[in-house]
Protein backbone atom coordinates (compact mmCIF):
# COMPACT_ATOMS: atom_id res chain seq x y z
CA UNK A 1 0.00 0.00 0.00
CA UNK A 2 1.20 3.49 -0.87
CA UNK A 3 1.24 5.87 2.05
CA UNK A 4 0.73 9.56 1.29
CA UNK A 5 0.37 12.52 3.59
CA UNK A 6 -2.78 14.65 3.53
CA UNK A 7 -0.90 17.63 2.07
CA UNK A 8 0.35 15.56 -0.85
CA UNK A 9 -3.14 14.27 -1.57
CA UNK A 10 -4.52 17.83 -1.55
CA UNK A 11 -1.85 18.98 -3.99
CA UNK A 12 -2.52 16.07 -6.33
CA UNK A 13 -6.31 16.26 -6.40
CA UNK A 14 -6.91 20.01 -5.94
CA UNK A 15 -3.76 21.95 -6.74
CA UNK A 16 -2.80 20.38 -10.06
CA UNK A 17 -6.25 20.72 -11.72
CA UNK A 18 -6.45 24.29 -10.43
CA UNK A 19 -3.06 25.07 -11.95
CA UNK A 20 -4.08 23.55 -15.29
CA UNK A 21 -7.30 25.60 -15.30
CA UNK A 22 -5.37 28.80 -14.57
CA UNK A 23 -2.89 28.13 -17.38
CA UNK A 24 -5.70 27.41 -19.88
CA UNK A 25 -7.47 30.59 -18.82
CA UNK A 26 -4.34 32.65 -19.49
CA UNK A 27 -3.85 31.02 -22.90
CA UNK A 28 -7.44 31.73 -24.00
CA UNK A 29 -7.37 35.31 -22.76
CA UNK A 30 -4.07 35.89 -24.58
CA UNK A 31 -5.59 34.55 -27.80
CA UNK A 32 -8.70 36.73 -27.51
CA UNK A 33 -6.56 39.84 -26.89
CA UNK A 34 -4.92 39.42 -30.28
CA UNK A 35 -8.14 39.13 -32.28
CA UNK A 36 -8.51 41.90 -34.78
CA UNK A 37 -11.18 44.53 -34.27
CA UNK A 38 -12.80 43.52 -37.54
CA UNK A 39 -13.60 40.09 -36.09
CA UNK A 40 -15.29 41.72 -33.10
CA UNK A 41 -17.51 43.99 -35.24
CA UNK A 42 -21.15 43.42 -36.04
CA UNK A 43 -22.24 44.43 -39.56
CA UNK A 44 -25.65 46.02 -40.09
CA UNK A 45 -27.62 46.95 -43.21
CA UNK A 46 -30.37 49.52 -42.88
CA UNK A 47 -33.70 48.36 -44.29
CA UNK A 48 -34.83 51.96 -44.91
CA UNK A 49 -31.89 53.68 -46.60
CA UNK A 50 -29.67 50.67 -47.50
CA UNK A 51 -26.67 52.05 -45.62
CA UNK A 52 -24.16 49.36 -44.55
CA UNK A 53 -22.27 50.05 -41.33
CA UNK A 54 -20.31 48.22 -38.63
CA UNK A 55 -20.04 48.68 -34.87
CA UNK A 56 -17.63 46.98 -32.48
CA UNK A 57 -20.42 46.40 -29.96
CA UNK A 58 -22.13 43.08 -29.50
CA UNK A 59 -25.76 44.18 -29.70
CA UNK A 60 -28.48 42.31 -31.58
CA UNK A 61 -29.93 45.61 -32.89
CA UNK A 62 -28.47 49.07 -33.45
CA UNK A 63 -29.54 52.39 -34.98
CA UNK A 64 -28.46 53.47 -38.43
CA UNK A 65 -26.11 56.49 -38.22
CA UNK A 66 -27.64 57.96 -41.40
CA UNK A 67 -31.43 57.75 -40.81
CA UNK A 68 -31.77 56.44 -37.20
CA UNK A 69 -33.79 53.33 -38.07
CA UNK A 70 -33.32 50.31 -35.75
CA UNK A 71 -31.75 47.35 -37.61
CA UNK A 72 -30.72 43.78 -36.83
CA UNK A 73 -27.15 42.62 -37.34
CA UNK A 74 -26.50 40.91 -40.67
CA UNK A 75 -23.26 39.33 -39.46
CA UNK A 76 -21.77 39.21 -35.99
Amino acid sequence: MISMELGTIMVCFVGIPLLITAILSLVYSFQSMHRTNREKESIYECVDCGHVYAFARSRPMDRCPRCGHLNEAVRT
